[in-house]
């Protein structure tokens, strides 16, 4: 269990981040929507990562923790396991501080993961993985090619990259948020945002937000200790099947007293039908699952100031107009 004294070195480099992630990544904005507020009746405000140069919010830990290599170690080589947008954002920023990049990935990414991986110049791993572990496959890279290994969450300097993500949240806004929902997968932005909201207002509770069948978090965070996911939804969201949370981001997680919650597949499409006709915004299903999660439990949030991630942005074409096509089979309203 990590205790808020040990949290206070984590707000330190988050702000000390600040300055490598917005050297080639800029703020992104929290958007309104008054259906939004109407339904909580209260103030819902929406942090869009999806407007990243990467398409999610990836890139700011990428870049944190392959700057703090580039320049301390003199790093021109590294490598990554990722189910797409870690990789997107790993090469991106390989790219920026030409250091030449490898990407482990699951065969069945969805292409436009894949083409944004390969448009960016970095080299790519496919495994299986179903019969594959992409932990054992990336250490057999990094045992043969004497190269660092930039993990998608589980990493200090990961964590801190991705809490850039609440420092400007909290210079976006006069006054605390009295809850935030955060997507998650490993759990890396939900620690980052959440110690940095935290670190400002005690009052602030966190929410983990992920999908039915997939809710690692959810379940370990009620039970107190790392739990893995029931492993019985769909695949709709790849960005968010890892199957247990973090050993780090649960640690942290858990100090800062988050709960979690999880949105049916049915929501996830309603939410992204809503993102799309309401605010242009066309969202994944993995960058979601947070809004889901809102429009699922809006009497948990009634009359709170609720800030609400909209994670990422990178879904092929077809696989999001089936989505929009199945939002609007269910007969829900739009919000």
């Amino acid at each position: 269990m990590i205790s808020e004294a040990e949290l206070a070195p984590l707000v330190c480099d988050i702000e000390a981040a600040l300055p490598r992630v917005h050297r080639f990544a800029s703020p992104t904005p929290l958007l309104r929507l008054p259906d939004l507020d109407a339904l909580v009746q209260g103030e819902v405000l929406l942090k869009a990562e999806c407007f990243q140069a990467t398409g999610s919010f990836k890139i700011r830990g990428a870049l944190n923790a392959m700057t703090l290599l580039r320049t301390d170690q003199q790093a021109d080589y590294a490598i990554a396991f990722s189910s797409g947008n870690h990789g997107i954002g790993v090469a991106y920023a390989g790219k920026c501080l030409h250091m030449r990049v490898t990407i482990v990935l699951p065969r069945d990414a969805p292409e436009a993961k894949i083409n944004r991986i390969k448009a960016l110049g970095a080299e790519i791993v496919f495994y299986d993985r179903h019969h594959e572990e992409r932990e054992q496959v990336a250490e057999a890279l990094m045992a043969e090619r004497t190269a660092p290994l930039i993990k998608p969450y589980d990493d200090w300097h990961t964590i801190a990259g991705q809490g850039t993500c609440g420092a400007e949240i909290v210079e976006q806004t006069e006054q605390p948020m009295d809850a935030a929902i955060i997507c998650a997968g490993g759990g890396g932005l939900s620690a980052g945002i959440g110690t940095y909201l935290k670190s400002k207002s005690r009052q602030t509770c966190l929410y983990t937000a992920e999908p039915e069948g997939w809710d690692d978090h959810r379940l370990s965070l009620q039970k107190g200790c790392r739990l893995p996911a029931p492993a019985t939804g769909s695949d709709w969201c790849d960005g968010l099947l890892a199957p247990t949370p973090g050993e780090l981001t649960f640690a942290i997680n858990q100090a800062n007293g988050a709960e979690g919650l999880c949105a049916s597949e049915a929501a996830i499409f309603r939410a992204m039908r809503l993102a799309w006709y309401r605010l242009g915004l066309q969202l994944e299903p993995s960058g979601a699952v947070a809004l889901a999660c809102l429009l699922s439990n809006p009497e948990r949030f009634r009359g709170q100031r609720v800030l609400v991630t909209l994670t990422g942005g990178n879904v092929d074409a077809q696989r999001f107009q089936m989505a929009l096509d199945l939002a609007g089979k269910t007969g829900q309203p739009d919000h």
